[in-house]
This record gives structure tokens, C-alpha cells and sequence, in this order.
């Protein structure tokens, strides 16, 4: 469990730093993160341009700050079951539910990774609580609607639609998206991008998104043009260009042979 080492759990003491001498020519406000929000700030924009394993980083460091920053539990669950480790990222949310019983959000990140482990009715315990907890989140709502969308339900929409609602920020239509495509739903993915690249016209990461999301639609032409758009925004986007080269690798084989994986 590589990243899961990497974490830092309550009793556990802040890793030692390692003894580099920064360059003398650098001011030190800009060698070093000094803060609680420095490190939040970091991993948002990690976040937002698709770097999870990053923003995971960013969040624990966040944590060496401020123990006490509940929003950097809950990230750093939230990047560990996007970079498809549910299991660790249950384990965290039991460890952060122990220093904030109660976080309605925790309770969230926890459902969800219970979800994502098969176990849909403890998942749903789990987002009750999250749902009825104190205030209100799009990520409750978001997770509210992976777990219709894992059970087949007709609610999804509505789950995925409250979400957006409480939050108009762009990337929750985009992870709202990434649940769609873990469910293998590419087409209902597609409408939740479009929506988010209408609203964030220049971010790299959600043309990357609605770029695989047409790719495993079907949309080789209009995917291509997404990958395009997201290389024109970000030269260096790595992932993109990953992207892009198996969608113009692919003669359909290619994608039917991806689907079938997929759905085993």
C-alpha cells in the first residue's frame, strides 16, 4: 500500500524533513509553504488540473500544519479513491470519523469508498449520516448520487443535479462526470462535462475529460478535438497526450476491446 505509507495518521509524528539547502537567490516565502492554507491552496490546484496523486501530497502536508483541518482529511479520501484505492481511503476516513465523530463530510468520503468497495448498503448508512448531518456539501449530494448510480437507480440525476446546485464550481460537474465514468455511463458523463467546459472555458483538465468521455462514447472525432483544445490550454498536459494518441490509434477495435475490460 504505497500511498497509504505515505499518509499520516493521528498518533503518528510528522515525517523529518529532508536537509537540503535551498538556493540562496530564492526568497524564502517562495522555498517554503508555511501554512495551513499555502498547502489547501496547493492541492485545489493540483486538484483542478487532474494531478491527484499531487494534490494527495499537497493535502497531507496541509495536515503536518494543522491536524485539525478536517477539509484535508476529506481530500485526501477524496484522492485516494479517485487514484482507485477505496480500500485505503476507507481506512483514512475511520482514522479522521475518530478526530471529528460527527463530520458530515468524513461520513461522505467513507460512503463513498464503501461503495466503491461493493458494500452499497453500508455505503448508504454511511451517506445518511452524511446527509443528515450538520450543514450542507455538493460532495454528499455527489456521493448521494454514485450510490443511486451503483445500484441502478432513477434518482442519480436528480443526486448529481443537487450537487451542482450547491456548488456552481466547474469540477464538481467534472467529478461528478468520473463517477458517471467509473459506472461506465460515458453518455450521461458527456452532459455534465459540456456544462463544465462552458463554464470554465480555458481549464485543460475538464477538455481532457470530456475528451475521454466522448472517446468511450464513441465520438473518436469530436474526442480528438477535446484532447486537441485541452493541449492548446496546457502544452505539457502529459495525460492529454496519452489521450489523444490512443484515440488516434483506434480503428474501433481498440475501443471495443477497452469496453470490454472495462465491463469485467
Amino acid at each position: 500500500m504505497p500511498r497509504f505509507n505515505r499518509l499520516e495518521l493521528p498518533d503518528d509524528p510528522p515525517p523529518v524533513p529532508k536537509t537540503e539547502q535551498p538556493a540562496k537567490d530564492v526568497a524564502p516565502e517562495k522555498r517554503y509553504r508555511n501554512s495551513v492554507a499555502d498547502w489547501m491552496l496547493e492541492a485545489s490546484n493540483h486538484r483542478r488540473m487532474g494531478r491527484h496523486e499531487a494534490a494527495l501530497r499537497s493535502y497531507g502536508r496541509a495536515l503536518e500544519c494543522e491536524r485539525s483541518h478536517v477539509a484535508a482529511w476529506v481530500g485526501q479520501a477524496q484522492m485516494l479513491i479517485l487514484l482507485g484505492e477505496p480500500r485505503q481511503a476507507e481506512m483514512w476516513t475511520v482514522s479522521g470519523l475518530k478526530v471529528f465523530p460527527n463530520n458530515a463530510d468524513l461520513f461522505a468520503a467513507r460512503a463513498q469508498a464503501v461503495c466503491r468497495l461493493g458494500n452499497h448498503r453500508e455505503a448508504l448508512a454511511f451517506n445518511d449520516a452524511a446527509i443528515q448531518g450538520e450543514g450542507n456539501s455538493a460532495y454528499r449530494w455527489s456521493v448521494r448520487g454514485e450510490l443511486m448510480t451503483a445500484t441502478k437507480s432513477a434518482n442519480a440525476g436528480h443526486c448529481f443535479d443537487s450537487a451542482e446546485q450547491i456548488d456552481a464550481d466547474w469540477l464538481v460537474r467534472i467529478e461528478n462526470a468520473n463517477i458517471l465514468r467509473f459506472y461506465r455511463y460515458p453518455l450521461q458523463a458527456m452532459a455534465r462535462v459540456t456544462a463544465a467546459v462552458h463554464t470554465a472555458p480555458n481549464a485543460a483538465y475538464a477538455w481532457l475529460i470530456k475528451g475521454i468521455c466522448e472517446y468511450e462514447a464513441g465520438f473518436n472525432t469530436q474526442a480528438n478535438k477535446s484532447m486537441e483544445q485541452a493541449l492548446q490550454l496546457d502544452s505539457g498536459f502529459k495525460e492529454a497526450r496519452y489521450w489523444q494518441s490512443i484515440v488516434e490509434q483506434d480503428t474501433g477495435f481498440l475501443r471495443r476491446l477497452w469496453n470490454f475490460f472495462r465491463r469485467r
